[in-house]
């Protein structure tokens, strides 16, 4: 994905969408020909059927319990603002009447344009229209062997792509919202080569001349105006417009996972969490081959419209802000004009308290309650909330509404010490430890692990019966860091940042000279530092029989295979990686060229002062190995899943490992390969600051 975000406003192209940050929610369909075995929407590939003998399942395909009228009901009851509805999936087959193709809703057995009944039903209804297009099509040999391979097919392909766009942005009115999805070109991943082999800036100056006004999504190999995180809960950069898609239960399209659906608590919880960091929830259902509906996604739709009705304010047009951003006592907050809305997890006592309120309250309310609440403001920021309905019965995700007198200052609010992961191509936060049998007492002592040498910022979660400056103490250091405490009896976060440390056990002594505290969780947060396309140089691709759907087995045989970079008497004509992919990756399609599918390598070297382990963390698409000084290195992936394709490292999400660095120079090889659609890795260290990481300049 590129990251050359937007102007200030947050759109690429100056479109001005103010119903998308008012709605905040919005309803996701996935409906077709795999709707009919229930095994969703990815059957065509998993299961390789090749289109001659899928496209039969057209000859059944009758939609016969499809209601447009009723699928934008259950969205407009449970609190969406908008619809985004599937037009067409990776398999090719068209929901509307399409001039370029018989395989169609309306040329095959429903006998029925469901696009044009889905539209007019979102104008009857007055929810916006969206619509999900795959710009890839399986039918499309070219999509499996790419477009070097057999340039007059992907041509073809192409072509189509581009006429199916311009249908459905003419023939049925106005479309709000434009979601691309499948934008993929084999062992291609960056976003700069997806666009030009897809002819992707052209085909949306198209789509704005046809639809002004229209959003589209950035899964076109354009960052456009929306961000789309899937399935991961992973806010944009402040001022970009992002929403996250989710499905209920464990696919997109229909499949009979009874049991593994996400409760409607947890779905309400996803869509304050995207409210919180000013983002939209696209909640995903799945109807079943007649299209009727799941009861167990109306259920949770219907128990998520009953709170929406209650609690509509406090997610929708709602405010991204460094209060809101913080983890707090009672629940998470969500902010819009001079209203904080603070969600109760868990059902308070008689009377709660919130912290870092630096203006005036006017008035406090529980929503859908008459309950009358009090309320005090203590000089330190604290807010005390008398009168809670004890007795009540516990409703789900409670809302404390806060109404100030004009809009927090933005200075720094005080955050509980959480578990929280960073994205999916990012590393996670370190765990967070509780202290057993803390104690209020006026010094402390806390003892904790850190697995390698390297630097570490040491969050400490601390709570003090005033508000005072602690004095730390780590290790034999006789330096003093002096931290505040702010708020009276009040949960709050302290950083003790940059700290090297070896791996092994540490004692850190903490005393207050005002007032007994207590310390009751901590994190060893490592500091991870990239390693850019700068720092390697790179060769390949050696081609292997590995091929888009192909055997695993296939894979781990390339993996295990030794090829000319690993046998150093050979000599290999290591390239410079003078042009970056633009996230910084070391992505091979982008600078090993693209005529062949095979492994790939990258080499740098980092030298270290003396013999030392440390922490490394390496994400990559789609396999990879690490070699450090001629031995491969395991990771924490499973035994068991790397048996089964030869690799340590798979998946976006990095995964982390221990390297041993020898005295002086050491090499770290990585081996790359690609899957269905690219071939590029993170990668990223905990340099303790002895360590020189070296650029392809300085070494080769």
């Amino acid at each position: 994905m590129e990251t050359s975000f937007a102007s200030a406003d947050g759109l690429q192209n100056g479109v001005k969408a103010p119903w998308f940050d008012q709605a905040r929610f919005g309803m996701f369909v996935h409906y077709g020909l795999y709707s009919i075995h229930g095994k969703g929407e990815w059957l065509m590939f998993h299961e390789k059927i090749r289109p001659a003998e899928y496209n039969q399942l057209a000859d059944r395909f009758t939609a016969s319990s499809f209601d447009a009228d009723a699928l934008v009901s259950l969205a407009k009851e449970a609190g969406a603002g908008y619809v985004v509805f599937g037009a067409r999936h990776h398999d090719g087959f068209c929901l509307w009447d399409s001039n370029t193709t018989d395989f169609t809703t309306v040329r095959t057995a429903a006998k029925r344009d469901l696009i044009r009944e889905y539209v007019e039903a979102c104008a009857r209804a007055g929810l916006r229209v969206g619509i999900y297009y795959s710009v890839m099509s399986w039918q499309w040999p070219a999509i499996f062997s790419g477009p070097l391979a057999d340039p007059e097919g992907w041509e073809n392909m192409v072509q189509e792509t581009h006429a199916q766009v311009r249908e459905l942005m003419t023939d049925y009115g106005q479309i709000d919202y434009l979601w691309y999805d499948g934008c993929v070109v084999p062992g291609m991943g960056e976003a700069s080569i997806r666009s030009k082999y897809w002819r992707s800036e052209e085909l949306n100056a198209m789509v704005r001349e046809l639809q002004p006004g229209i959003l589209i999504n950035d899964r076109a190999a354009r960052p456009e105006d929306v961000t789309t995180p899937e399935p991961h809960l992973t806010p944009a950069p402040t001022g970009r417009i992002w929403e996250c898609c989710q499905t209920i239960g464990q696919s997109w399209g229909w499949r009979p996972n009874v049991g593994q659906e996400k409760s409607a608590k947890r779905l309400i919880q996803d869509l304050v969490f995207c409210a919180r960091f000013g983002g939209n929830y696209l909640l995903n259902i799945g109807p079943l081959a007649d299209g009727s509906f799941r009861p167990s996604e109306v259920e949770r739709l219907e128990a998520i419209g009953d709170w929406m009705r209650v609690n509509r304010q406090s997610v929708c047009d709602s405010e991204r802000t460094p209060y809101t951003e913080s983890e707090h006592l009672i629940g998470s907050v969500t902010c819009r004009e001079h209203c904080l809305y603070f969600h109760l997890e868990e059902w308070p006592c008689e009377r709660a308290v919130i912290a870092g309120i630096d203006v005036d309250v006017r008035s406090v309310e529980l929503l859908g309650s008459d309950v009358k609440l009090d309320f005090d403001r203590s000089p330190d920021g604290c807010v005390r909330i008398l009168g809670l309905p004890v007795d009540e019965p516990i409703r789900s995700l409670a809302v404390l509404k806060v109404e100030l007198e004009r809009t927090l200052s933005g200075s720094t609010p005080p955050s509980l010490l959480v578990e929280a992961d960073t994205g999916r191509n990012l590393p996670a936060e370190g765990k967070v430890h509780n202290v057993d049998d803390w104690q209020m007492k006026r010094s402390q002592k806390l003892e904790f692990f850190v697995p390698a040498r390297g630097v570490y910022d040491l969050d400490l979660g601390v709570i003090s019966n005033v508000g005072q400056e602690l004095d730390l103490h780590l290790d034999s250091d006789s330096s003093t860091t002096k931290l505040p405490i702010r708020f009276c009896n009040y949960p709050d976060t302290l950083h003790l940042k940059g700290k090297v440390l070896n791996g092994g056990v540490h004692h850190l002594a903490v005393s207050g000279e005002d007032a007994d505290f207590g310390v009751y969780l901590w994190r060893a947060q490592p500091l991870w530092k990239m390693l850019t396309a700068e720092n390697w140089s790179v060769v390949g691709p050696f081609p292997t029989e590995f091929r888009p759907q192909g055997e695993i087995s296939q894979v781990r045989d390339a993996l295990t295979a030794v090829h000319p970079p690993e046998r150093g008497e050979i000599p290999v004509d290591w390239r410079a990686c003078e042009s970056q992919a633009s996230d910084e990756s070391v992505n091979f399609s982008h600078l090993c060229g693209t005529d062949d599918m095979g492994v790939c390598y990258a080499r740098t070297y980092v030298t270290a002062p003396e013999a030392c382990e440390i922490s490394i963390l390496m994400g990559c698409d789609w396999w990879a190995n690490l070699i450090v000084n001629g031995r491969q290195v395991s990771s924490k992936r499973s035994e068991e899943e790397c048996a089964q394709d030869g690799a340590w490292f798979n998946g976006w999400k990095p995964i982390e490992a221990k390297i041993e660095l020898e005295p002086g120079e050491n090499e770290l090889l990585v081996k790359c390969h690609p899957g269905s659609a690219d071939n590029w890795f993170v990668f990223y260290l905990n340099n303790p600051g002895d360590l020189v990481e070296h650029r392809w300049s300085t070494k080769d």
